[in-house]
């Protein structure tokens, strides 16, 4: 009897044990959120299809990891004139997805061709699609990435992904990029877009 009652006694001090490492594991896990992005390559047929929409220069990108409960990613499209911020623009945060798998988002431009030649910005997110129209001028412009491999996200650091530049001259720095940083030369550009993730608190 007193060995059953110990043996007893000492598998549920080993199953208090695991619960309460398991606990802790639980709580330690999200604590080591990693969120990872890349820039997503169409294939040609994907690509067709995105001619076929009117939407003239588009870039997608996948999303990888899982958030905590508290933590937020926003998704923003920064303005800038003759090389000094502006505004922020598409702004989307709170009550989206919290885990992201292969999650494709993207940022895209269209010229509205109407009388004022606005253009149009898209703004794709795992839950949806924000779109605004902004006046526009510019004879000469670039689209182009500012990542070229996969990214760890880094709290309260914005990544740059994508960036349009226009002119009203004959001359324009490309704008290309490699570190998702704000690229040099912007100052060259009367307008510029630059689309952006920040993984901050919510």
């Amino acid at each position: 009897m007193w060995y059953f009652t110990g043996y007893s006694l000492l598998i549920m001090f080993t199953l208090l044990f695991l619960i309460g490492c398991a606990g802790v594991e639980k709580e330690k896990s999200p604590s080591d959120t990693k969120i990872t992005i890349e820039p997503y390559n169409m294939s040609e047929k994907e690509t067709l299809l995105i001619s076929k929409t009117g939407v003239e220069q588009i870039n997608f990108f996948k999303l990888n990891g899982t958030l905590k409960e508290d933590d937020d990613l926003q998704f923003s499209v920064e303005v800038f004139e003759n090389g000094k911020f502006k505004e922020e623009l598409l702004k989307t945060w709170g009550e989206l997805e919290t885990k992201y798998n292969d999650s494709l988002i993207s940022f895209g431009i269209s010229d509205s061709r109407d009388e004022d030649h606005s253009l149009k910005l898209l703004n794709g997110i795992p839950s949806g699609l924000a779109t605004t129209f902004y006046s526009n001028n510019m004879t000469t412009s670039s689209f182009s990435l500012l990542i070229d491999e996969k990214m760890t996200l880094e709290k309260n650091k914005p990544i740059y992904l994508t960036a349009w530049l226009g002119t009203t001259k004959n001359e324009l720095y490309s704008g290309r990029g490699r570190n998702g940083e704000l690229p040099p030369g912007i100052e060259g550009a009367e307008l510029a877009y630059f689309y952006k993730v920040l993984w901050t608190d919510k």
